[in-house]
């Protein structure tokens, strides 16, 4: 067996019982199917669920299905041979709240940044490795925040969308899809997915914590969901999207075509979304639940209603947010400590919008415009955003902390939504925003860093007795840290749980500390 990729372990949730995990691999064509050797655990099933490229497949990949049965008072470490490749990944005991490691923008938007790190772009990705293997200490799940593979290089260079990136506006909107693209497309996503996580760094990882994966822009094409209406909807981008959801669909949630994950929140049929979200959500994991939104496939700049008319931009669809709202609902018959909501972009953030017309007084460009039209906090997102943030503040009230953990800013960051509300309760009308990000991309330049600080860090009124502002978690009391990263989130014996920031060139964790609603005795 010639094994090009895996095996890399996905957590697929606790159904019936059963801590459930899947495991990829990618083989050349024609390879026989592996056999796999387990270890505290028990194989549900081997599948060959795809051949890639799906357009002329070269390689085969196989799904390894396993269960394990925690153990009271006791983990597990469970363990995959498949031959030519290993992997092993550690099950919490019965009842105990996970250990989290959690990344974001694990590549590079552009050859310029990789080049500022060209012998040391794991770094961060070894650093992880080497936590992971204190004993008693070890992450038993590692939540991928988006951006897993940077598609940029698609539309520069020899990539296969570059004659169509140097097309004026209106060539591009009505140029067609083909299939020398289809296949050009195909391949390239197919290669960069192998290539990308089989490094080294990133390989070893994959294949020792259980991943739980959300998209982000560079999974599809930068700016993805936030480009006018005729460039969103063209034949070019929709079937751009078509193939990159296709990959995500195979790698980061590891399905076969027309499957739904196990984890999958249901989409309520007679509101059918436009398109179908991946949303996952898990329940059951000690004190903890993690919510995981899809806030991507579904965006679109611009929607009509029924009288034709524009309606502003859109992140997910009604029926996406009511399957949400419903999942949170029914967490009140058991109610967890801690909910962990995962938002590529963060919720609570920097005024872009005050930062963007300090740094356009200086000479040159900083590369913001994505940014605005993508971020929460842009004009066309704020009701969103505020139906979001009050629905969470209700839930916190009802006895469950909420924090909320993102990515896409390429720094290290914390903020806090506080509701002064009677109906929020002491101490629950607090909602943290970590921010973690990138573990391979590099951080803003000095000076952008500097104006965002000093002009889109102040307190923001989201609306009557609710407000959010940036926590000085930096050196020096900033607010930014402008370095690689990734977060680690480890509960304690009395409810808490620890966030810690793990800096590059820094020996000294960053932490903020989590308490639940609820104060414990």
């Amino acid at each position: 067996m010639s094994l090009r990729l895996g095996p890399i372990v996905h957590f697929q949730g606790i159904h019936a019982g059963k801590y459930r995990v899947s495991a990829l691999l990618v083989t050349d064509l024609g390879d026989p199917q592996p056999a796999a050797r387990l270890t505290n655990c028990k194989l549900i099933d081997i599948e060959r669920i795809a051949g890639i490229p799906f357009s002329k497949p070269t390689r085969d990949v196989w799904r390894i299905q396993i269960a394990a049965t925690q153990k009271k008072n006791t983990a597990l470490r469970c363990e995959i041979d498949v031959g030519d490749g290993r992997a092993s990944f550690h099950v919490p005991a019965a009842g105990e709240s996970p250990r989290v490691a959690y990344e974001s923008c694990n590549g590079f938007s552009a050859e310029k940044y990789r080049k500022k790190v060209i012998d040391r772009a794991n770094e961060r990705w070894f650093d992880m490795g080497q936590r992971h293997t204190v004993k008693d200490k070890e992450f038993h799940l590692l939540l991928m925040g988006g951006d897993q593979v940077y598609t940029d290089s698609l539309t520069v260079l020899t990539g296969p969308m570059k004659d169509w990136s140097e097309r004026s506006h209106k060539d591009q909107v009505t140029a067609t899809w083909n299939k020398k693209l289809e296949d050009q497309v195909d391949q390239f996503l197919a290669e960069l997915y192998v290539s990308r996580w089989s490094q080294d760094g990133v390989r070893q990882m994959l294949q020792a914590i259980p991943y739980v994966a959300m998209w982000d822009d560079h999974d599809i094409t930068d700016g993805w969901g936030s480009y006018p209406q005729e460039l969103h909807e063209c034949p070019v981008y929709q079937n751009l999207f078509r193939l990159a959801s296709a990959y995500y669909r195979l790698f980061q949630q590891q399905l076969k075509a027309g499957e739904t994950h196990p984890s999958a929140l249901p989409i309520d049929s007679a509101k059918p979304a436009p398109l179908q979200g991946f949303t996952l959500a898990y329940a059951g994991l000690g004190e903890l639940a993690i919510l995981v939104p899809d806030l991507r496939s579904e965006r679109h700049p611009d929607l009509k209603d029924k009288n034709g008319r524009f309606t502003p931009t859109r992140i997910a669809s009604e029926a996406t947010w009511d399957s949400i709202f419903a999942w949170l609902d029914g967490l009140s018959v058991a109610r967890p400590r801690h909910l962990l909501l995962c938002s590529s972009l963060p919720v609570a953030y920097l005024d872009l919008n005050a930062a963007e017309v300090a740094l356009n007084a200086l000479p040159g460009t900083w590369e913001l415009e994505d940014d605005l039209r993508d971020h929460w906090r842009s004009k066309p997102h704020r009701d969103e955003r505020q139906r979001l943030i009050k629905r969470l503040l209700n839930f916190s009230a009802l006895g469950t902390r909420v924090t909320i953990v993102s990515g896409d800013v390429h720094v290290a960051a914390a903020a806090v939504i506080e509701s002064t509300l009677p109906q929020h309760g002491k101490g629950a009308g607090v909602i943290f925003q970590l921010v973690s990000t990138g573990i391979v991309h590099t951080p803003p330049p000095a000076v952008a860093v500097y104006f965002m600080e000093k002009f889109g860090a102040g307190q923001e009124t989201i609306e009557y007795g609710v407000s959010a502002r940036m926590l000085p978690i930096g050196f020096k009391g900033h607010y930014l840290v402008p370095e690689r990263n990734w977060l680690s989130l480890e509960p304690d014996s009395k409810g808490r749980i620890w966030a810690n920031w793990h800096v590059e060139g820094h020996d000294h964790l960053l932490t903020q500390v989590i308490d639940p609603v609820i104060p414990v005795e």
